[in-house]
């Protein structure tokens, strides 16, 4: 790979490497998930802040490319709280579940609209706002769901009475049993953070997208969420 210019970025992790540099993870637009080597960057006096729209430099022949110039385009977000856990949290999901260098032009837009989005959301909205990252996460990974229709291709029935049960990367089947309402399946079409469903239906879509994900993660936990239940 020739040197790359200027290209969008947001640092998604980061570890020290030998006695002053640093691995650095990045979600860029045009290059997907990539690892950097800072070299010195442990001294530096302006360390680069994960949540910060930035662009970076980089080249090397090796997997292992070296960073070699950022610039900043905007100030950090300032997430604090629940808010900085669930920013975590979506960059944990970008590092275990993107393959390296693979790009992610749409999702990178979600991520960054995510990002700007959460420090002005309420919690109920913020946790839609992931909810629905997740959708587009999976989406992009080629794991998105039917939100239309059951199983047999019948239309998601919205009345109060008729509910359904999640089949893994398969789809919803309707079942007197089931725990998922018509209505509730049919939220996760929105677009719309601030249309924002109860605290009962947003439960659900937790537990669904929970699912939905556990067998791309496996068993290893995402330590973005032991933090948040040490916390609650």
């Amino acid at each position: 790979m020739a040197k790359i210019d200027l290209t969008p970025a947001f640092l998604i992790h980061r570890r020290a490497f030998k006695d002053t540099s640093l691995l650095l993870d990045f979600f860029t637009q045009e290059h997907g998930k990539i690892r950097l080597v800072g070299r010195g960057s442990r001294k530096s006096k302006a360390p680069i802040q994960m949540f910060q729209h930035i662009k970076i430099s980089f080249s090397g022949k090796s997997d292992l490319k070296s960073l070699n110039d950022v610039e900043v385009d905007d100030q950090p977000r300032s997430l604090q709280g629940e808010a900085l856990i669930l920013g975590m949290y979506a960059n944990e999901l970008i590092a275990r579940l993107l393959q390296d260098q693979d790009p992610y032009f749409e999702l990178f837009e979600i991520y960054k609209q995510f990002i700007n989005q959460l420090p002005k959301l309420g919690k109920q909205a913020s946790y839609w706002a992931l909810r629905l990252f997740e959708n587009s996460l999976l989406s992009e990974l080629g794991y998105g769901l039917d939100f239309e229709h059951d199983v047999n291709g019948d239309e998601i029935d919205t009345r109060i009475e008729c509910k359904y049960e999640y089949q893994s990367q398969v789809g919803f089947t309707k079942r007197s049993i089931g725990k998922i309402s018509g209505n509730t399946i049919q939220l996760m079409l929105a677009e719309d953070v601030l249309n924002t469903p109860n605290v009962e239906q947003l439960k659900v879509c937790r537990d669904l997208n929970r699912a939905r994900l556990h067998p791309l993660l496996g068993n290893k936990p995402l330590q973005s969420r032991l933090l948040f239940w040490s916390k609650n």
